[in-house]
């Protein structure tokens, strides 16, 4: 099987990253127009700070939009985590999606999160969370994993 990339963007995140890169726009063309007007020190202090913002913001959009999960030809690995990331499919055993869709008020965006549970041959267990997503992108998720581990 090809290499495949399923993106896993949270809705808060993506809507955070879209507010901070519209923000950050708004305050380089404020922060030239300023700078326009008047050369002073403060103009280019706020100029600068506009324009190193700038870098902070790409770095932010760009670790936002890398979550997923990467399958490659032998094993997948989940971009997001920073050890225990990488598993051959030849050593899972089962893969278990979970996401709460019962409604309740008294939940908060932690109780929503998506849950995969990797179960190992040698009967270890990892639950990564996935952040909120959709019920049809985890399944999506779920059945990629399913279809590579049983082709081996």
């Amino acid at each position: 099987m090809k290499n495949k990339f399923i993106r896993i963007i949270s809705p808060l995140s993506l809507s955070m990253a879209l507010i901070l890169d519209a923000a950050v726009v708004y305050y380089v063309i404020y922060a030239c127009n300023k700078l326009k007007a008047e050369v002073s020190g403060i103009n280019i202090a706020f100029a600068i700070i506009a324009f190193l913002s700038v870098i902070l913001t790409l770095f932010y959009s760009r670790e936002v939009l890398r979550h997923g999960i990467m399958f490659r030809e032998s094993e997948f690995e989940i971009t997001f985590i920073d050890e225990n990331s990488v598993f051959k499919y030849e050593d899972i055993k089962s893969v278990e999606a979970f996401i709460d869709t019962k409604a309740s008020l008294k939940k908060n965006f932690v109780d929503r999160y998506s849950k995969l549970t990797i179960n190992l041959k040698d009967s270890a267990s990892y639950t990564v969370e996935l952040g909120i997503t959709t019920k049809a992108k985890l399944k999506k998720i779920e059945n990629e994993i399913k279809n590579r581990t049983q082709e081996d």
